[in-house]
């Protein structure tokens, strides 16, 4: 299940994510991600994992054809979460997409974790 958080940065999308994401949960944060691009140049994602358990395949594929459009118009990621999901997720990310920051904290730095990802990263303004 997906759950959008409200957050006070335009910049940033934040998202509950707990059990396993379907397609029609990706859609949630698809929606929003291209809602905030409309007045965003780029955007900040701020996850915060709670007993996650994987995607569907179908889930995967969207988020992938979705990240293939839009990938130069996102700059960090903080996951907050577990470990175990932090190092699987990042490597992938990384790899796939070495542009982007992804940092992870454990929920006792939840704040740090807000503040990280709301930093505006300077080659954004260049």
């Amino acid at each position: 299940m997906l759950e959008l958080l409200t957050l006070p940065f335009p910049h940033v999308v934040g998202v509950r994510v707990s059990g396993k994401i379907n397609h029609t949960d990706i859609e949630i944060i698809l929606t929003e991600l291209e809602r905030k691009l409309i007045d965003e140049d780029n955007l900040n994602i701020f996850i915060e994992l709670d007993h996650f358990d994987g995607f569907t395949m179908r889930a995967w594929l969207k988020e992938m054809q979705f990240l293939a459009k839009y990938i130069n118009r996102f700059t960090r990621t903080a996951i907050l979460g577990e470990a175990r999901w932090f190092t699987r997720g990042s490597r992938l990310i990384k790899r796939i997409f070495p542009n982007i920051e992804v940092e992870h904290f454990i929920p006792l730095q939840k704040d740090e974790a807000l503040i990280w990802v709301s930093e505006r990263d300077v080659a954004t303004f260049g």
